[in-house]
């Protein structure tokens, strides 16, 4: 245990001093958020749009979110046709996409800024309402979002008797799409953190857990594999730089508007407590002894857990995991 402590404080020293040390972060992501906040009351306005389909699920980045306002639409977590707003009309295309479609799915109904609810859209979505497998597996990163978008399936659920973890929601920009939250860190690498501009990684789930004033940020690395070169106390690494980058992030200028973003209505608590977790496969053999370790920063805290999952045909089947109640209050 006193090597992984040993190994995390360094992470998180490495992720400040890295972040200090290239300020440009800071104008970038305050000059985001100010352009997502601006799309904010126009995406809640459309949301009666965005009625998600059978298997394909609406995500936004940031570049969609403060440019012109576009979703993804995925299936397994791939990309398959993009969405834009017009007016009161919601328009889909397959521009770019189309040649994946056919190799990883076999579709071949190609869209071209068609209506949402013109009969090639309508073909479309009942198409990929058919549970489909991936023909191609050649992707290793098409894998592991195969794996967040199951999860994130399993944290959307509304009723808690339907779902292994209660009081969890993924981070929805507007209440709308899944939202893919980057950073200026490359953490994909064990043991080669760095500082990448625009090109850095992105977080794999955000999301909140806890009830009313209660609720914290969850910030979640994941993986489709649970293997020995790859251990949970190894890959807990990446989403402690990850979560440092949000810590910094929500005490910057831009913070509480970040904060608003992230789904909150309340102030930046004085104490921030965000819960730091790697969801993986389940191994019976695998070391948990990292679980509810607690990293300081500052007046913050890091609270680190696991999620272990096993899933059938896309879907969740079982969650073990270290996040329990004292976790979230």
């Amino acid at each position: 245990m006193t090597n992984f402590l040993n190994e995390s404080q360094n992470t998180l020293n490495k992720a400040i001093e890295l972040l200090q040390h290239n300020p440009e972060w800071i104008i970038r992501y305050e000059d985001y958020a100010k352009e997502i906040l601006k799309k904010f009351d126009l995406a809640k306005s459309k949301k009666k749009h965005f009625h998600e389909w059978a298997s394909l699920y609406i995500y936004m980045n940031v570049s969609e979110a403060k440019g012109s306002l576009s979703f993804s639409l995925r299936y397994l977590g791939q990309d398959v046709a993009k969405l834009k707003v017009k007016k009161d009309n919601v328009i889909i295309s397959t521009k770019g996409l189309g040649n994946n479609n056919i190799r990883d799915f076999g579709c071949n109904i190609c869209l071209h800024n068609n209506n949402w609810k013109s009969k090639e859209a309508k073909e479309f979505r009942k198409f990929f309402s058919a549970n489909l497998v991936r023909l191609n597996n050649s992707s290793k990163g098409n894998e592991e979002h195969r794996v967040e978008s199951a999860l994130l399936t399993e944290f959307s659920k509304k009723k808690g008797k339907e779902k292994a973890l209660r009081y969890i929601q993924p981070v929805r920009l507007a209440g709308i799409s899944r939202f893919q939250m980057p950073t200026p860190l490359s953490a994909s690498k064990i043991n080669e953190l760095s500082y990448s501009g625009s090109h850095g990684g992105g977080i794999d789930i955000l999301a909140r857990v806890g009830t009313g004033r209660g609720v914290k940020l969850c910030i979640i690395e994941v993986k489709d594999e649970n293997k020995p070169s790859e251990p949970p106390s190894k890959v807990i690494q990446q989403a402690i730089a990850y979560a440092v980058f949000i810590r910094e992030l929500l005490r910057s200028k831009a913070g509480n508007d970040w904060y608003k973003i992230f789904g909150f209505k309340s102030s930046i608590p004085k104490k921030l407590k965000l819960v730091v977790v790697c969801a993986m496969p389940y191994h019976p053999s695998t070391d948990n002894s990292f679980a509810n370790q607690i990293l300081n920063i500052g007046n913050d805290e890091l609270h680190l857990h696991y999620i272990y999952f096993a899933e059938i045909n896309n879907r969740i089947e079982k969650i073990i995991f270290s996040i329990d109640k004292s976790s979230i209050e």
